[in-house]
């Protein structure tokens, strides 16, 4: 008997993900027959290898398919996105109970492919595993950056940026316009300037960056959705050249800042209107919150 291979290269390459996971599931599910398996709340049948995949990737708007999906199957509804389980919670009072009640249990984040390479190993303030480290960075943004001081400190800043958002939308009169597209842009304008300064050159950088990298961290892709199979990122969006990439200008312009921030500092060309980079650098060297140059390029993302 002769075996003939396929001569198409992605044809070959989905065989063999199949055939992996084919062995993958059948090991999975020798390993855990006849072991105690924990109760999960109700959700919509899956399928084997994806899960309830399917369910969400064909939806033009994931978000109304849980929807529909939480109106039969109640507001805790379980699903299986490949390999992770996962809980949908659909109510406030549901929400409530999990987010405030049960706070520390469902304390942790999930771990991306994505935030592990371009987000500095979890450091940043929303990635970051709970614990001293993490409770130290919510005192800082709570007391430095959302006191009542630096809030009114800013208040220009809000003022100038809501009105180059009005007379952006004046400007297209007469014209359809992405209000969406508008929004972000002045969400980022305000936050950028806040954290780095209204003067810095790198700042249109800075902004493209971090928008660049939200639609990177900003979901989940299949290395997440499948940990056991690490070579799937070789044929993903989340190629480790783009992340690379990604990280290497991110390190280039924070770099730059930074480094700005500090020429001023040593200098004595300071305002008198710290933004939050100085803020983290005069913590930089503090006993009580000791951090390094990696932790405040984390943060400031």
């Amino acid at each position: 008997m002769m075996l003939f291979l396929p001569s198409s290269p992605v044809l070959l390459t989905f065989l063999v993900l199949i055939l992996t996971l084919v062995v993958k599931y059948l090991k999975k599910s020798t390993k855990t027959h006849g072991s105690r398996v924990p109760k999960l709340p109700p959700g919509p049948p899956k399928l084997p290898f994806i899960g309830n995949l399917h369910q969400l990737a064909t939806a033009a708007l994931p978000h109304r398919a849980l929807r529909d999906l939480a109106e039969k199957h109640g507001p805790i509804m379980h699903l299986k996105l490949g390999e992770v389980t996962s809980i949908v919670i659909s109510t406030p009072e549901v929400a409530e109970e999990v987010l405030k009640k049960h706070e520390l249990s469902f304390a942790q984040r999930p771990k991306l492919v994505a935030v592990d390479t371009a987000g500095y190993g979890y450091s940043g303030i929303f990635f970051s595993p709970y614990g001293d480290y993490w409770r130290q960075l919510r005192k800082i943004v709570t007391l430095e950056l959302l006191s009542t001081k630096q809030v009114r400190l800013f208040w220009s800043v809000r003022v100038e940026e809501t009105w180059n958002l009005v007379e952006s939308i004046s400007s297209s009169s007469g014209h359809a316009i992405n209000l969406t597209e508008e929004l972000s842009h002045f969400t980022n304008s305000i936050i950028s300037r806040a954290a780095v300064g209204k003067k810095c050159k790198d700042v249109d950088e800075f902004i493209a960056v971090v928008r660049e990298g939200s639609k990177l961290c900003g979901g989940f892709d299949m290395p997440d959705l499948f940990p056991s199979l690490p070579f799937l990122r070789l044929v993903t969006r989340m190629k480790p050249a783009v992340l690379e990439n990604l990280k290497a200008r991110m390190d280039k312009v924070l770099d730059s800042i930074i480094n700005e921030h500090l020429a001023k500092s040593t200098a004595g060309e300071e305002s008198g209107e710290d933004d939050f980079i100085d803020v983290l650098l005069k913590l930089r060297g503090s006993d009580e919150c000791p951090l390094t140059m990696t932790n405040i390029k984390a943060i400031i993302l």
